[in-house]
């Protein structure tokens, strides 16, 4: 007798119509401390390793009623995508091109009857080093898929993991929001850099919270600057109100948290509507970003605001209608972009 197997968790599935094996079957899995469930039916069989996620190994027979082996198997691995379930095939037949079908179909292992308790057992063992390694592999997919969607937007991480090589989307409209923490450089020089790091990170973290409540995208942060775009790259008809919104809660944020600051936080913002490019750059390091004049208007709006100003284009002013309360600047020569009509942002209706 071979000594049993440290006993698992999961079920192991005998499907087979022939009682005398599926006895033989059973007593010798069960022996090695597994749990067994039987069944002679191969549609039986297929419903109970679809719908109990804790299968992960079938032992299955070539010929049985309502569905064979065969077929099972090909269902098998073609519709159960949660786990891996270990297909060890038991058949009388012993002829090469028979072995190769059930190959095709998608079985792992064979077993010939008279089933051979060692045989058997060296199968199942084989199996479980496999489904180890199949978890492992899993698991390090998971942490891979999770690290693309915390530095891609999800539509554009679904997209790179489809097989997409180049990404790059026009959109007619879109509203973008560029912000400058004023005094940043001076601030840096005075400060120890762990204490920096984590002081900037915790005030960063605010954004993405009124990022995510809004459904905007954050496009980038490079050391002071912070890039959000609306529209991209999911399409938002109000993306302009949205953006406007993020402008006025961030400031509202700040000046929360500037009641408890012996060192006050200051901010410029800009914002501005119209057409971008955006798309995926990189080949090592991937980065999600967005080009094209209306993030250069925004940048230089953000430039041309004062403390704690929301300077936003007149395109936007003109999308957000009469829902937000807004002052007339003089107009401003923007670099690059000639004299513009300028509004400043100061809250919403």
């Amino acid at each position: 007798m071979i000594p049993p197997a440290s006993p698992v968790k999961t079920k192991i599935l005998i499907a087979d119509d022939d009682p005398v094996s599926q006895s033989i079957l059973s007593d010798l899995v069960q022996n090695q401390g597994y749990e067994v469930v039987l069944t002679s039916n191969g549609t039986d069989a297929w419903k109970l390793l679809k719908s109990d996620p804790s299968f992960h190994v079938a032992f299955i027979d070539w010929m049985m009623p309502g569905m064979d082996g065969p077929t099972l198997c090909t269902k098998i691995k073609a519709e159960i995508t949660d786990r891996y379930v270990y297909a060890i095939m038991i058949t009388a037949k012993d002829h090469k091109n028979d072995l190769i079908q059930g190959m095709e179909a998608g079985a792992d292992e064979f077993i010939s009857k008279p089933v051979h308790e060692g045989e058997l057992i060296s199968r199942l063992r084989a199996g479980e080093r496999m489904l180890k390694y199949e978890k492992r592999l899993r698991a390090e997919m998971a942490r891979s898929d999770e690290l693309l969607m915390n530095v891609m937007p999800p539509r554009i991480a679904e997209r790179l993991k489809a097989g997409e090589r180049y990404i790059a989307d026009i959109f007619p409209s879109a509203s973008i929001l560029f912000l400058d923490i004023v005094g940043f450089t001076d601030w840096c020089l005075r400060m120890d850099a762990m204490a920096m790091v984590e002081q900037l990170n915790s005030l960063f973290a605010l954004f993405d919270v009124e990022i995510n409540r809004l459904g905007l995208e954050k496009i980038k942060s490079i050391g002071d600057a912070y890039m959000v775009a609306g529209g991209v790259p999911n399409p938002q008809p109000d993306h302009a109100h949205a953006v406007a919104r993020l402008g006025l809660a961030i400031q509202s944020r700040i000046a929360e948290m500037n009641k408890h600051r012996l060192q006050p936080w200051c901010i410029r913002t800009g914002i501005t509507t119209g057409p971008v490019v955006a798309g995926v750059i990189g080949q090592k390091r991937f980065i999600y970003d967005v080009w094209g004049d209306t993030v250069n208007n925004a940048s230089r709006l953000e430039n041309a605001a004062g403390t704690n100003e929301i300077l936003i284009s007149d395109s936007t002013r003109q999308l957000l209608g009469s829902a937000f309360i807004c002052e007339s600047m003089p107009p401003m020569e923007l670099k690059g972009l000639g004299t513009q009509k300028v509004w400043k942002l100061i809250s919403e209706k």
